[in-house]
């Protein structure tokens, strides 16, 4: 019998979780095929080469990222700190998705036995993600004040995922929100108080 066939984002969907359960260099094209319910050859049709699907999943998720993450804190019809939590919440069920886990943090470290072009995307991400924060955090405070805690939040954040999938347990993602949500309220308070 003929397997079923699958649409590029299911196919990019299945990968994505193998991938955050292998890493890059653990996964192979059999597993991935295999992950997709699907033979070797069958699953040559949808892509040629690990990288190129690698760097179609890095694509998707850094529109969505944007798209439907980082633009909350844009919302100007929340309030200022509701923002952040709902931007939080989200990132949390997206990284909980599946294999709980952050792909693009999991692949950078990877990078020496990745491609540049792989390499260059992580690097695209990571930067979305503080430049949404930075515009975000400078509203409230001063900009050099803003690009530091935009730094140290990606950090704290990929660390509390990591350690989040490590350990099982939510204390590290809800604690580094906190932390954020703490500095932020006394950056707004000294802005009203301004």
């Amino acid at each position: 019998m003929r397997p079923q066939k699958l649409s590029k984002e299911q196919i990019q969907l299945h990968c994505m979780q193998t991938f955050k359960t292998h890493g890059y260099a653990g996964t192979s094209m059999d597993l991935l095929a295999k992950s997709c319910g699907l033979s070797k050859a069958a699953f040559y049709y949808y892509y040629p080469n690990k990288e190129a699907l690698v760097l179609d999943i890095l694509q998707v998720s850094q529109q969505y990222l944007n798209h439907k993450l980082f633009s909350i804190l844009c919302d100007t019809h929340l309030e200022y700190c509701v923002r952040f939590e709902h931007l939080h919440q989200q990132a949390v069920n997206f990284f909980s998705a599946g294999v709980q886990g952050c792909l693009v943090g999991m692949l950078s470290l990877e990078v020496p036995h990745l491609s540049e072009q792989i390499h260059l995307k992580i690097q695209s991400i990571f930067q979305d993600w503080e430049l949404a924060l930075l515009h975000y955090f400078q509203q409230v405070m001063p900009i050099a004040q803003a690009e530091v805690l935009a730094k140290i939040s990606v950090a704290d954040y990929e660390g509390a995922i990591l350690m989040t999938r490590l350990k099982q347990d939510d204390f590290y993602l809800t604690h580094v929100a906190e932390r954020i949500l703490k500095q932020l309220s006394i950056a707004v308070m000294d802005a009203e108080e301004a």
